[in-house]
């Protein structure tokens, strides 16, 4: 293959890795995208060309595998890297209240923790590309959340000092969870934070939306793997450390009535590790 065809297969491989929604496949568009992590995995001069170009633009390839494709790292300062200071960032918003900024930190990392509690749970779900993962509910995840927070306020003192030291726990406790007395949840409440961000996370491609019809609290979604694929990347996060042991030893998610695992749309799954599950046969 000549050099003008490389650069081009180096462009459409390129695409799809920036496509968060893109997955290699047998037909179509997703079977060009297999052809090219399959060429990147076993061509090497292919590889150190695309490495090169990707390294030029602030990335770095951190996973080429031949179910999920590839998935690339960005510098903080790198063209496609989120702006620091960007007001789209649910994080980032202006609030009168520093309590919902600081909240908004512990969405993501707790989510990871939550889906995937331990190395081996991490392992299924990266190298079986039939493990279907389980659906996260907004009020099962701020319940997850709210009760790690509080597991850190009765092994801690009340912290002292100024507000913007404080830890993240700390300002999750100072929010209700819901508002009771509101027909929708409010703005002001942990359980809005946890939708707002897992909303954004949907709306940017790294979740699927499993419940496109319930209200807000009700929601649930199904993160994408190659959103747990940047899982590896808080392994040395203290924060993130503590959410996992919390959640090896919580019991997440509520069994149907019949006793046996749901994917949150009401179909049954047999359990395959915890967080991941296997879709039952029909």
């Amino acid at each position: 293959m000549s050099a003008s065809d490389a650069a081009v297969d180096v462009g459409r491989l390129l695409a799809f890795a920036l496509d968060v929604t893109a997955a290699p496949g047998s037909g179509g568009v997703a079977a060009d995208y297999a052809r090219l992590v399959q060429r990147y995995v076993e061509d090497a001069p292919f590889r150190s060309l695309f490495d090169g170009v990707v390294e030029g633009a602030g990335c770095e390839v951190t996973t080429a595998d031949r179910n999920i494709g590839l998935v690339l790292r960005t510098r903080s300062d790198g063209p496609w890297a989120w702006p620091a200071r960007s007001a789209d960032l649910p994080w980032n918003r202006s609030f009168e209240e520093m309590h919902p900024r600081a909240a908004r930190a512990l969405v993501v990392v707790a989510l990871l923790a939550y889906v995937a509690p331990s190395a081996a749970d991490l392992d299924d779900l990266l190298s079986d590309a039939d493990v279907v993962l389980t659906t996260v509910a907004v009020r099962e995840l701020e319940r997850f959340i709210r009760d790690y927070c509080e597991q850190c306020e009765a092994d801690t003192p009340d912290p002292t000092g100024d507000v913007e030291s404080r830890p993240l726990w700390w300002h999750w406790l100072q929010m209700p969870a819901e508002t009771p007395t509101d027909k929708r949840i409010s703005r002001g409440t942990t359980t809005y934070i946890v939708y707002d961000v897992l909303s954004f996370l949907h709306n940017a491609g790294w979740l699927i939306d499993a419940s496109p019809n319930r209200p807000a609290a009700d929601k649930r979604y199904r993160p994408r793997r190659r959103l747990i694929h940047h899982y590896r990347d808080l392994l040395l996060d203290d924060v993130f450390g503590a959410l996992r042991r919390h959640a090896e030893s919580a019991s997440i998610g509520a069994a149907p009535p019949d006793g046996r695992p749901s994917d949150g749309m009401g179909r049954p799954v047999k359990a395959n590790g915890r967080g991941s599950f296997r879709e039952e046969e029909r």
